[in-house]
């Protein structure tokens, strides 16, 4: 199987321990895609009220665009962190967050949620937040194979 192809089945021990960065990721892309907005709406009006000369944006709009390039770029580079984990961003707004496990002799998702301490609930993968269970005792002993 290629790399690519491989999906990472995490323990709950192991999908606790990445929540710490998943929480820096999370707050830096929703920051980030409120900025992305914001500077939508401003080179939207400065196309509107700058002066274009010979076909050309002014200063200050190529400096937004510019600003908003990078901007995008860096929620995207984020995204891909989020990914290099192993893990799944289901929701950006909610900074809901599943990552594969073995549970009772079956592949399910556990899921956790921006804000919350600890990986505390699982769903059937094909389910989604809404039919959160919780997790049993003694889950995070057993052995995941990625």
């Amino acid at each position: 199987m290629s790399e690519l192809n491989k999906i990472k089945v995490f323990t709950v021990e192991e999908a606790k321990g990445v929540i710490p960065r998943l929480t820096e990721l999370l707050q830096e892309l929703q920051s980030k895609r409120e900025s992305i907005t914001a500077q939508e709406v401003e080179i939207d009006t400065l196309e509107l009220v700058t002066e274009q000369k010979e076909g050309q944006p002014s200063n200050i709009l190529a400096a937004s665009v510019e600003k908003y390039n990078h901007t995008v770029a860096r929620f995207y580079a984020i995204i891909d962190e989020v990914q290099a984990t192993g893990c799944f961003l289901k929701d950006i707004d909610l900074g809901l967050v599943d990552f594969y496990t073995l549970y009772q002799g079956r592949v399910v998702y556990l899921c956790w949620r921006l804000g919350e301490k600890e990986i505390q609930f699982w769903h059937e993968v094909g389910r989604g937040y809404s039919y959160r269970q919780p997790i049993e005792p003694n889950h995070g002993e057993r052995e995941s194979s990625g």
